[in-house]
């Protein structure tokens, strides 16, 4: 007799709604070091970004800012859906709060991420870029389909250049 496998990790409960701007500063405090900053945002900022510079970053026109809040409405999680004008997306700039890393928030956030951009947004492929060396991210993206289509080393001619791994997942086929 085979022993019974073990009970499925159940995700946390996540709601997903537009970034309210007035959490923005819960966000920030997330990014605390350089580090942080290029593994969350890679060339987007120069430097930690200011709460005006980000809110000017949220004003651009293609770009689809959402949160991720626990059951007490609490900032579990941020993300972008940019729309390239191409029937396609680009996951960006996703960040769990660091107190809420490795309980499955990111995962269920991005799930829900890619829901709304092959839903609402009718995206046919989402696409994203994540650091060679980050990977616990890349784990997370790979469990939920995507697949890594390139791999550019030291992608910018700055000192802090890190090898960049471009991955992509198409619109999951309808099932009947």
């Amino acid at each position: 007799m085979t022993p019974p496998l073990p009970p499925l990790k159940k995700e946390p409960a996540l709601k997903v709604t537009s970034f309210p701007v007035g959490k923005a500063p819960t966000l920030l405090s997330w990014i605390d070091s350089e580090r942080t900053r290029r593994l969350w945002s890679g060339n987007t900022f120069e430097k930690i970004p200011s709460p005006y510079e980000f809110l000017k970053h949220l004003s651009r026109t293609n770009l689809q800012p959402y949160a991720g809040l626990d059951e007490e409405e609490e900032l579990v999680a941020y993300g972008e859906l940019v729309d390239d004008g191409k029937e396609a997306g680009i996951l960006c700039r996703v960040i769990v709060n660091p107190d809420k890393r490795r309980q499955g928030f990111g995962k269920a956030f991005c799930r829900e991420l890619l829901r709304i951009g092959f839903g609402e947004l009718g995206f046919n492929r989402v696409t994203l870029n994540a650091y060679h060396s980050n990977l616990p991210a890349l784990r997370c993206y790979e469990s939920l389909g995507f697949r890594r289509i390139a791999f550019r080393p030291k992608n910018n001619f700055r000192e802090d250049a890190r090898d960049l791994v471009i991955m992509r997942k198409e619109r999951p086929l309808l099932r009947l």
